[in-house]
């Protein structure tokens, strides 16, 4: 499917160099991770996606249960992306493989696109000890950002919001800023923990609801300032 724009170019994405994509932060990394698959499938790439916590099943979409390896090569060649992870009946939801499987599965893709994080939806979060959960083999880790959370109340907005007041130094009712947006992105106790050496990319969502785009503009210079790439959008279709 072709788009308007270009999520590969837009967050200056070299899949080439570094194909392992493991996606953080707030809601919206599902469907970044769908996205970027389509982006990629255009560009004649094999695609697995895959998590190390949790994704929503989708039953209608080509599925290799426990990462099974002729699975996902047949996969592969028929439909040109695969999601291969675990399956739990109650929930219904995709679960993590182990390190070991992802290395394997690593070697028959182009680019492997891993949810790496839990975020039940809200637009913003502070990871707690746990969290995330960016396997070994990740060259690039995007963190997503929902710009819904402007000026909404930290305990309506963000996950582990205990957490993120905490990290803040803030009420539970005290509204998000963009210069909260900021420190979140790049603090190693925010969504920057445990990216380490790796290649860091930030992804601000939900432009579409802001009436003018100046936040998001000012948010994304002032990570560009702190040496962090950084882009605005939608992922909605226009």
């Amino acid at each position: 499917m072709k788009h308007q724009i270009d999520f590969l170019e837009l967050l200056q994405i070299d899949y080439e160099k570094y194909p392992v994509i493991a996606v953080v932060g707030g809601g919206g990394k599902t469907s970044l991770i769908y996205r970027l698959t389509d982006e990629l499938i255009d560009k004649g790439k094999r695609v697995i996606i895959t998590t190390t916590t949790h994704m929503a099943g989708e039953s209608e979409l080509p599925f290799a249960r426990g990462g099974d390896a002729v699975r996902v090569k047949e996969l592969l060649d028929k439909e040109r992306y695969v999601i291969a992870a675990e399956y739990e009946e109650d929930t219904g939801k995709y679960a993590s493989l182990t390190e070991e499987k992802l290395e394997e599965l690593r070697e028959l893709c182009d680019v492997m696109l891993v949810e790496a994080d839990g975020a039940k939806h809200h637009p913003v979060k502070v990871p707690e000890k746990w969290e995330p959960v960016i396997p070994r083999c990740a060259d690039i880790v995007i963190s997503v950002i929902g710009l819904d959370c402007l000026g909404q109340p930290i305990s309506q907005s963000a996950y582990r919001m205990e957490r993120t007041s905490e990290f803040l130094r803030k009420s539970l009712e005290a509204p998000i800023t963009e210069e909260d947006i900021v420190k979140i992105a790049t603090s190693i106790c925010g969504l920057f923990k445990d990216v380490e050496e790796r290649v860091y990319r930030v992804y601000l969502n939900k432009s579409d609801i802001l009436r003018e785009k100046e936040p998001a503009e000012h948010i994304v210079e002032e990570l560009e300032r702190k040496n962090t790439v950084a882009a605005y959008g939608s992922l909605l279709e226009e």
